[in-house]
């Protein structure tokens, strides 16, 4: 039995492959223990039971089945068949070391195998950590801060710390006071239940930068499965793509060439500002305000320059009220600015002040200090409207009341307006049936020569003569067609009949005339203004030189390279210029020169107290004296006395018109004063 002891002794410190080393047991118990059968059975195997046996088993020889104890339990079992006597002492003592060392060798067997396999997975994983384009940090859960064990070099890269830099720290350091994260809510909710979370964190890096962290992190258990050891996190920078959905949001919000909330965003805004004003018992104030006359700075400008005129008058507007407050772009040169929290309506007074001082200030263009005015519409929650759409109806509405007054100023909503606006719908509407269905007349209000007192030209103006309410007056229709566009049609129609009464008064042989037609900022900035002037010459058969045509100065002023050459055009057609309503606009003594002006018309302000203001005859005598100077001629209008007559024909001035001859007369009047060679003598 000792030779027996000494083989399995020696078997099993050779012992390297567990099949084999059980194999071999077996057949050292049956050729040197001189054993009948000696057979070995697995617990827990694949299969179920597996042995490994020799010799030849049988059921009437005595037999011996001893267990391989071992700290999990039983491995399995060593079974023996005598060849007939019985098991002696000794005998069963031997195979009692040799069980146990059956046992302890397939458990240091299979403790080896196991720990070469946890090695080998260690190796592998900590290859995968190394590799890893993801930050990976493990942290401990034993402690309450949870320090960090372990970081990867991804991390270095990542956020800038050296792994002796942060191990023994808390992880939350990334976060540093950026605490205001829902984020982090999540992250310590799981750690306080040990479970997996995701969540996106803004961390800082080690120089301070913010960068974007998609943070996973799972619970690392021991053996048993029932003790959570660690968390491993896994650190993803996402900053781009934060940034690319930041920016997506920005745009779907903001206006693309101001960075102002867009429509989208100012119904959210006033949604909110309406809320918290319902809770609290106060108001909110709608400004919608649009700049006036924007399209003469874009057409003299060009589009680029223009644009950036209204970066500038969105910078001003942010600087004009609080942050709180919103400001929007609605498109084009129209904003609104949504105001919060007011006490009284008086508030919404101080901020429309506030911003119409602001942009009133110059801005410069190109190297030109540029002026830009706004017209501004208030309305205010809850006494002009309970919704946003509301209250943007009802500032757009107070807009448009202010710019048909005078622009540069802002109103509040009244529901008056609402009624004059559904009226302006009306009129709008009854004018383009009036210019369908020849309901628009021509009437001329004659102009005289002081020298000889005759009829030498006439204006022509626009009446409407309405089948139901009668005559309507020019001041009533003509704003409205201007801003409409239907000035167009409407002066082509003017100019046409003009055209046709002249060919009828020169086909009766009656003394020659000078027709005077007023032309709007709309028609002289029509591409096509001298090529319909021309058509319509050419179908009546009229020379360009009978016609004059007025303009204002505050037309010429603007975009002045256009304004010449269109000028130009308009004197290729034979036609004269005269400047309305001079001394009430820019007076510009330089653009007298530069452009060329035929004739100016002192406006009828300065000629009504002529006779009895000496300030006023000083301005009249000191512009016909400086017209003549430049080689130009001078009407005076509105003269409706005989001492202003005679006071303009002591400052030598050329012309008159008003009622002091004739009020503007139909074609038919006018022909007949024609006819009658009517005179200012005749008045005497």
């Amino acid at each position: 039995m000792l030779r027996l002891l000494a083989s399995c002794s020696q078997l099993r410190q050779q012992a390297c492959d567990e099949k084999l080393f059980l194999q071999r047991h077996c057949e050292l118990l049956v050729e040197q223990g001189e054993f009948a059968y000696a057979a070995v059975q697995l617990h827990n195997t694949q299969p179920p039971g597996t042995f490994f046996c020799h010799g030849q088993e049988t059921d009437t020889q005595p037999a011996l089945q001893l267990p391989f104890p071992s700290a999990s339990g039983h491995l399995g079992e060593l079974r023996v068949i005598s060849t007939g006597q019985p098991f002696t002492d000794d005998e069963t003592l031997a195979l009692n070391i040799i069980a146990q060392d059956i046992g302890e060798t397939l458990c240091e067997m299979r403790y080896k195998a196991s720990n070469e396999l946890l090695q080998s997975s260690m190796r592998q994983l900590s290859r995968a950590l190394e590799s890893s384009h993801n930050g990976v940090m493990i942290t401990s859960s034993t402690q309450l801060d949870h320090p960090i064990v372990y970081v990867n070099p991804a991390f270095e890269r990542i956020t800038g710390y050296r792994p002796e830099e942060v191990i023994g720290q808390s992880g939350r350091f990334l976060v540093r006071d950026d605490l205001n994260q829902r984020g982090l809510g999540t992250i310590r909710e799981a750690l306080r239940n040990r479970r997996e979370a995701h969540a996106i964190l803004r961390n800082y890096r080690k120089d301070g930068s913010l960068f974007w962290n998609e943070l996973y992190i799972a619970p690392v258990r021991d053996e048993s499965g029932e003790m959570t050891t660690h968390f491993v996190s896994i650190l993803n920078d996402v900053s781009e793509r934060i940034s690319y959905e930041q920016q997506l949001e920005f745009h779907a919000n903001h206006d693309s060439l101001t960075g102002l909330a867009n429509r989208n965003l100012l119904n959210d805004r006033i949604n909110q500002a309406l809320a918290q004003a319902r809770a609290d018992n106060l108001m909110v104030g709608v400004l919608l305000l649009d700049l006036d006359r924007f399209k003469l700075v874009n057409d003299g400008f060009g589009h680029s320059p223009a644009n950036e005129l209204l970066k500038s008058v969105a910078h001003r507007l942010n600087q004009s009220v609080r942050d709180t407050d919103t400001v929007a772009r609605l498109g084009g040169d129209e904003f609104v600015v949504v105001v919060s929290r007011l006490q009284t309506a008086d508030d919404l007074s101080l901020v429309a002040g506030k911003i119409l001082r602001a942009l009133n200030q110059p801005f410069i263009m190109e190297g030109k200090e540029i002026f830009v005015t706004a017209s501004v519409g208030a309305a205010l929650y809850p006494r002009d409207g309970d919704h946003g759409e509301a209250l943007l109806r009802n500032a757009d509405v107070a807009m448009y009341r202010v710019k048909e007054h005078g622009r540069n100023n802002y109103r509040f909503y009244t529901p008056e307006m609402t009624h004059m606006a559904i009226d302006r719908l009306d009129m709008e509407g009854n004018l383009r049936r009036a210019l369908e269905r020849d309901e628009l007349l021509v009437y001329y209000q004659p102009l005289v020569s002081l020298a000889s007192g005759e009829i030498v030209g006439a204006e022509a103006l626009a009446r409407w003569s309405h089948p139901r309410i009668g005559m309507i007056q020019p001041g009533e229709f003509i704003p409205l067609a201007e801003d409409t566009g239907l000035i167009i049609p409407l002066g082509q129609l003017l100019l046409r009949q003009a055209c046709r009464d002249l060919a009828g008064w020169q086909a009766e042989g009656l003394p020659p005339l000078k027709i005077a037609i007023n032309l709007s900022a709309r028609q002289f900035r029509q591409d096509d203004l001298v090529s319909s002037i021309r058509s319509i010459l050419d179908s009546t058969q009229i020379e360009g030189s009978c016609l004059t045509f007025e303009l204002t100065e505050s037309m010429v002023m603007h975009d002045v390279e256009n304004t010449l050459v269109t000028l130009r055009e308009l004197k290729q057609l034979g036609a004269t210029i005269a400047l309305d309503d001079f001394g009430t606009g820019y007076s510009s003594l330089s653009y007298l020169k530069r452009f060329p002006i035929d004739t100016l018309k002192i406006d009828r302000s300065f000629v009504r107290d002529i006779h009895q203001d000496q300030d006023d005859a000083a301005i009249a005598h000191a512009v016909i004296a400086m017209a003549h100077k430049l080689g130009i001629k001078v009407i005076a209008e509105g003269v409706e006395c005989l001492e202003q007559l005679d006071l303009l024909r002591e400052f030598s001035c050329n012309h008159i018109q008003g009622y002091y001859f004739s009020r503007p007369v139909p074609a038919a009047e006018f022909t007949l004063l024609l006819k009658q060679g009517r005179k200012l003598t005749d008045l005497a």
